[in-house]
């Protein structure tokens, strides 16, 4: 059962079909290629470099690939038949790997070599892969120079997860170098073209061979390609986006996150910003490399002049590049606004923490204000009520202790009001008002009964001196009443002035 993502890793890696195909050939063409993409690649596995201590290097990685297919051509119209494969396959062993066919970006070495079956990734031995015309591929184990370009590595390690988009976005593609070949037309699998070893004819149709520059056809629309052959020189691998063979994806354990500190003026290789920025580039330039390849077999296809083709790519690499230098200048824009901006937030956070202290402090003595402020509203209403109600009652000690208890409780004018008035019925008999005009209706009373006596007295009249002349005099003492009272009102008062005071009250 294939998957959508295999299907569309096989479409991905079709490249170009010229001519035409019934819907089953297409059919049986796709599931093949997608076979293919399925493959598992862990079969690979005894390739990768087992005499390496990973763990004690964490610098390294270990992968393993097919590079190439043999007794197969590749979209760039190159093949090597089996007896070439197996003279030379070996001579791979400790050549560079490299990004994208730059030989200046050297990203590791090649540890060790051998055969796979075409389509299962089985491995071979040299004998089974001896006795075959059939295609296979070369397939080879390396090591990876993790620090050398941290972002590649990371894009590989992601290449070599299922579970990650980018899954066997990286592959591998050969590089050799030779000094003879020869022609082989009609089909891309070997044993079914027809060979062209005469160099007069070589000469006459080498041109239609995509290495130069022509479509990859003859005038007879037969695809042509070239056998390399002669002295073989096995240069090394390239990483890349886009092999030109039918091989798909790399094999290796995915390793667990590790941050490398190196010995430089770099204090981590993975966090470095400029080294991050540069080898983005690299990645930018995997794909502009890849698209511009494209965009010249497009061109090829249509015909176009040698250079019409070198112009246009040439335009279209300028394009690009202008594009990405202005896009990696907005990236640095970007970040240095978002700096900015953060250092703007952490000053305002500063700013408002300030703020809020200052509002706590200040909220602190508003708040003692007010306790001091109410306490002292509290004494003079308490002064207040006390000195309204001593004015309209006689009050004695007892009555004065129980007045100031029941003024302290109360919170309100309309409470105090409330009492005051219970106060005018339960106190009715000692307010000064009612006993003045009490004491006014006494005295009259005495005034009235004092004249109704002289008026009925007897005629007999009284020697007024003589009865003076004859009384004895006293000094005993007249009580005046009001004078006490007065003379011990102003100590009572203070006593229960002193009973709620400011020093008594508590705000809460």
């Amino acid at each position: 059962m294939l998957s959508a993502r295999d299907v569309k890793n096989a479409v991905s890696s079709w490249g170009r079909y010229e001519g035409s195909m019934s819907f089953e050939e297409f059919k049986s063409k796709l599931i093949k290629r997608a076979k293919i993409s399925k493959a598992s690649l862990e079969t690979l596995a005894p390739l990768v470099p087992k005499d390496i201590d990973y763990d004690g290097n964490m610098d390294l990685l270990g992968v393993a690939f097919n590079a190439a297919v043999v007794n197969k051509f590749n979209k760039n119209g190159d093949g090597m038949n089996t007896s070439t494969a197996l003279k030379y396959t070996d001579n791979f062993i400790h050549k560079p790997t490299n990004i994208e066919h730059d030989k200046q970006k050297v990203v590791g070495h090649i540890v060790s070599a051998g055969y796979s079956e075409f389509g299962s990734n089985r491995l071979l031995n040299e004998e089974e892969a001896r006795i075959t015309n059939k295609p296979f591929n070369i397939a080879l184990g390396a090591v990876l120079y993790k620090t050398v370009n941290p972002n590649f590595t990371d894009l590989v390690e992601k290449s070599l997860n299922p579970e990650d988009n980018a899954f066997q976005k990286v592959s591998a593609s050969w590089e050799v170098g030779f000094n003879d070949f020869v022609l082989a037309v009609g089909s891309d699998v070997l044993s079914e073209a027809k060979i062209v070893s005469d160099p007069d004819k070589i000469m006459e149709l080498q041109g239609y061979l995509r290495s130069y520059g022509g479509s990859g056809k003859t005038e007879d629309g037969e695809n042509i390609y070239r056998l390399i052959q002669g002295d073989i020189y096995p240069l090394g691998i390239a990483y890349t986006l886009n092999p030109a063979a039918e091989v798909k994806g790399l094999y290796g354990e995915v390793p667990e996150k590790t941050k490398v500190f190196i010995n430089d003026k770099r204090d981590k290789i993975s966090q470095n910003n400029n080294l991050n920025v540069n080898n983005q580039k690299n990645i930018i330039d995997m794909e502009l490399e890849q698209t511009l390849n494209e965009l010249k077999d497009l061109l090829n296809e249509k015909k176009f002049s040698k250079e019409a083709v070198a112009s246009m790519t040439d335009t279209f690499a300028d394009a690009i590049r202008q594009r990405d230098e202005q896009y990696r200048k907005d990236i640095e824009a970007e970040r240095l606004a978002k700096e900015g901006k953060t250092k703007e937030y952490e000053d305002l956070k500063s700013s408002v923490a300030e703020l809020e202290e200052k509002l706590g402090a200040a909220n602190e003595r508003i708040s003692h204000f007010e306790n001091e402020k109410r306490a002292n509203e509290a004494v003079a209403s308490f002064n207040q009520r006390m000195e309204e109600v001593d004015q309209k009652f006689e009050l004695d000690d007892q009555d004065r202790e129980f007045l100031a208890s029941e003024l302290k409780s109360l919170e309100d004018q309309e409470a105090y009001e409330a009492f005051a008035s219970k106060l005018e019925v339960l106190w009715k008999h000692k307010n000064k008002e009612v006993q003045a005009e009490f004491d006014a209706q006494i005295q009259a009373r005495i005034d009235e009964e004092v004249a109704k006596r002289v008026s009925t007295a007897s005629a007999e009249e009284v020697d007024v001196e003589d009865a003076l002349d004859s009384a004895e005099t006293t000094d005993a003492p007249v009580a005046n009443s009001n004078e006490a009272v007065a003379s011990e009102e102003p100590s009572l008062r203070d006593k229960f002035k002193a009973a709620f005071s400011r020093d008594n009250i508590e705000i809460s």
